[in-house]
């Protein structure tokens, strides 16, 4: 743990404690010399991050901008030691559920909502991912493809700024998101790629269970076609759809293995349960009613902390419909497993595409009432 971090710091890859000691530095001058930087005794003892002592090196005397983890040999940004806390979330649901479009709208208005922090990518890939994803979705009105199954990606490497303290050192956090393939996460087995995704599910702070609300078959059948077909992400979603109670009874059986946790304990990691397009639900005769809270802006935002009222006014309303849904047995098995429960609604675009898949002018709702959560969690937003 680093001298100037108040929590220990955590591998985003293998989700382990690390410390100065567990990584390995590297000076990179060019592409044809790598090099690795040893600690000194100094470095050790301060806590600071070690410069090139190579006597011919073009980078002599700077601070080495790579590193990995010893643990797990991921490329690390090695400015991840120095946080002050340590976030961590990841998103799973069936293949469909609007994962990677609810991050890349999150983002947005993480950048963009007025709130006082600075969010800035730690790595190159979490860059250009951002950069890519929000060009489709923003500028091109494009709904994003679904993640590729089989392939694990790298989680996105985030740090924010909390301009709101009004201290010497700005305080900052390190944000880390996973968001796999939904088929990977549906049936969840003891091949290489699973031992991957565990090591997220197990560290994680907090898991996003992200719920399409397309797949009941009493919300089908009085939405439109048109509407059914263009806010369905997938041809496999449309012909068969995953089942929701089978992806979280195998996601808890999985975490418990991971942590050894004894069948019949409740797992005690926060559970946000999200349900994702809302847009669609306007035209349904037994949705929510016009004046819920549901459809109304989140007064998060504004008040700069996690309304408590509103949460819990929020979970009501969707547990109530998910009800007259008939998805009790959905209910039942989140609760059943998981300790530490919030359900939340968003609309990632504000409206469902059109017949071509084609965006309007994207007005995600809610999207960052989850986020807030976890940060009143954590004491850096306060609980109103």
């Amino acid at each position: 743990m680093s001298m100037f971090s108040k929590s220990a710091a955590v591998c985003p890859h293998c989700l382990r404690e690390l410390t100065l000691s567990g990584m390995k530095f590297f000076c990179v001058p060019d592409e044809d010399d790598r090099h690795e930087v040893k600690l000194s005794f100094t470095d050790k003892f301060k806590g600071r991050l070690p410069v090139c002592r190579r006597r011919f090196c073009k980078n002599h005397g700077l601070t080495i901008r790579e590193a990995v983890c010893k643990a797990c040999g991921e490329l690390l940004p090695p400015q991840l030691l120095f946080h002050d806390k340590f976030l961590s979330f990841c998103a799973v649901g069936v293949s469909g559920a609007g994962k990677s479009s609810y991050m890349t709208t999150l983002l947005h208005e993480l950048r963009y909502s007025g709130l006082p922090w600075v969010l800035q990518a730690m790595d190159v890939e979490t860059t250009q991912r951002a950069q890519l994803n929000e060009q489709h979705v923003y500028e091109e009105r494009q709904c994003l493809s679904g993640t590729k199954s089989g392939i694990s990606p790298k989680p996105q490497l985030w740090t924010i700024l909390d301009n709101s303290k009004q201290e010497e050192k700005i305080p900052t956090y390190a944000l880390t998101i996973y968001d796999g393939a939904g088929e990977d996460c549906e049936h969840i087995d003891y091949t290489p790629l699973d031992s991957k995704i565990s090591r997220y599910l197990s560290g994680a702070k907090m898991l996003l269970i992200m719920f399409d609300p397309l797949l009941l078959s009493s919300v089908r059948s009085e939405l439109s076609r048109d509407t059914l077909n263009a806010s369905m992400a997938t041809e496999r979603q449309t012909s068969t759809p995953g089942n929701m109670v089978n992806m979280v009874n195998s996601l808890a059986n999985y975490i418990r293995r991971s942590c050894n946790i004894p069948p019949g304990k409740k797992i005690e990691r926060r559970a946000a349960v999200v349900l994702t397009k809302l847009d669609a639900l306007t035209e349904m005769i037994n949705g929510f009613a016009s004046g819920s809270t549901i459809l109304k802006e989140s007064p998060h935002v504004q008040s700069r902390g996690f309304v408590q009222s509103d949460s819990e006014m929020i979970d009501l309303e969707i547990r109530d419909w998910l009800t007259r849904q008939g998805e009790t047995a959905f209910l039942n098995a989140i609760d059943a497993n998981f300790k530490n429960v919030r359900v939340f609604g968003v609309s990632s675009f504000g409206r469902p595409p059109n017949n071509r898949k084609r965006l309007a002018k994207v007005c995600p709702h809610r999207v960052l009432d989850p986020l807030m959560w976890l940060l009143a969690s954590e004491g850096i937003i306060p609980t109103i």
